[in-house]
């Protein structure tokens, strides 16, 4: 061997050794990292929430006014900015949100709650989704909507590994079966059965998924 393969030889090892050096130290740094949020969601969430499963991370809110009546399970990352409404303030038995394990949801959610909306387990939510229970009551010639403390209710469930796609809106009444997909900017206003994919406003199925086996 020439001494100048000799050289990319040994450059080679070095290269080597180095790509492993930093994804060994990029994996720990990832670990402390994730540990750090794990602790910091238990230390500031955990004694105000209904429950709080294990190694779920929480970051930022923007809005949580009554932290009592939502429960989030194992596994759970939501990311920052995200807003939990308890919009009749009250202190319950059983929670008003309920979001499953393993769920990922990204930034800017918002979830209103009156009476009930309940997230499956695993689902992904991506950024800026809307679900609410409720619609506020407009009465012409009677109490102005600002402030009417009126709503129309009815329960909101999300089905096990669902996904819903970015700015759509989940609306009062609905229930969306497990393994579906919501559009984009969709609006669902109806029931999506499972194993389905629906999009538009509002939203309409637009193709069935067959389970595997």
């Amino acid at each position: 061997m020439s001494s100048v393969d000799t050289v990319k030889h040994l450059a080679g090892d070095l290269t080597v050794e180095s790509r492993e050096k930093f994804t060994a130290t990029g994996l720990y740094r990832r670990f402390l990292v994730r540990a750090w949020h794990i602790g910091r969601t238990r230390l500031l969430w955990g004694w105000r929430l209904h429950a709080l499963g294990s190694m779920s991370i929480l970051a930022r809110s923007q809005q949580v006014n009554n932290p009592r009546v939502v429960a989030i399970g194992s596994r759970v990352t939501i990311a920052s900015q995200f807003i939990l409404v308890d919009l009749c303030y009250s202190v319950p038995e059983a929670p008003k949100i309920t979001i499953g394990d393993g769920c990922t949801i990204l930034y800017r959610f918002q979830c209103n709650a009156a009476q009930s909306v309940n997230i499956g387990r695993n689902v992904l939510i991506a950024s800026n989704v809307l679900i609410t229970d409720s619609d506020h009551v407009v009465d012409p010639g009677s109490v102005p909507v600002t402030k009417n403390c009126k709503f129309m209710t009815q329960p909101v469930s999300i089905g096990d590994n669902c996904w819903l796609g970015q700015n759509c809106v989940i609306l009062k009444g609905v229930t969306i079966g497990h393994d579906s997909i919501v559009g984009a900017n969709s609006v669902v206003t109806h029931d999506v059965p499972p194993c389905s994919v629906v999009a538009g406003n509002p939203a309409r199925i637009i193709k069935r998924l067959k389970r595997r086996g």
